[in-house]
This record gives C-alpha cells, sequence and structure tokens, in this order.
C-alpha cells in the first residue's frame, strides 16, 4: 500500500525486497525443520561479562569514531586529533548552552574516580 503511495524510487526496490524476504522466510522454516528444539541455540549462555568501564570505555570509542568519519571527514586521523577537536567542539558547544565546561568536567571527574575503583 505505501508503496503504491510513493511512486518513487522506493518502487524499483521493492521487488529485490520483496524477493529477499521470501528467501529469508524459505531460510528460517528450513532451520526450523531441522533443529532439535531441546538443544536450541541461545546466543548469550556463553558471553563473558564484561566490567561496566569496559563497556564505558568502548562506547567512548564508538562516539570518537563516529565524529572521526562525521565531523573530521578524516577516518585516518590519528587519536590525539580526534580528542582534541571533539573537545574544542565541546566547548564551542557549552558556550553556547551557557554550560560551564569546568564545573561539568569537576563532576565528571568524581564520577571517574568513584567507577574506577
Amino acid at each position: 500500500m505505501f508503496v503504491k503511495e510513493t511512486g518513487g524510487p522506493v518502487d524499483a526496490l521493492w521487488p529485490l525486497f520483496s524477493c529477499l524476504a521470501v528467501l529469508m522466510e524459505r531460510q528460517s522454516n528450513r532451520k526450523e525443520r531441522t533443529m532439535n528444539t531441546g538443544t536450541m541455540y541461545r546466543a548469550n549462555v556463553r558471553r563473558v561479562k564484561r566490567h561496566p568501564n569496559a563497556i564505558r570505555a568502548d562506547r567512548a570509542a564508538q562516539a570518537l569514531a563516529y565524529y572521526r568519519v562525521a565531523a573530521l571527514r578524516e577516518p585516518a586521523a590519528a587519536v590525539e586529533t580526534v580528542l582534541s577537536d571533539f573537545l574544542t567542539d565541546l566547548r564551542h558547544y557549552c558556550e553556547r548552552m551557557r554550560q560551564d565546561l569546568a564545573a561539568l568536567e569537576r563532576v565528571a571527574q568524581l564520577n571517574y574516580l568513584k567507577e574506577k575503583n
């Protein structure tokens, strides 16, 4: 229904998506017939629990990786360059929002020390 209303590029891609959906359905039906329900795979059974600080560091790394490509448009930029540019942009943002970056940084330092210990 939505596809017919648009009349744009979505119409051109619809057969591809339709075919892909049929293939995925066939594949899932095939798996259901051959899988023993007593030994179904659970993705999170053997996953090692990670430390919350490692998760926090990974979140920051993902944000900086996005910033490196989206803002700097330099996929090979050094970590120091990305961090300094990001902190500079953060200062500009705090100025626009009338926030005291130094006070926020002191609170962040206290939170970091609590989480580190």
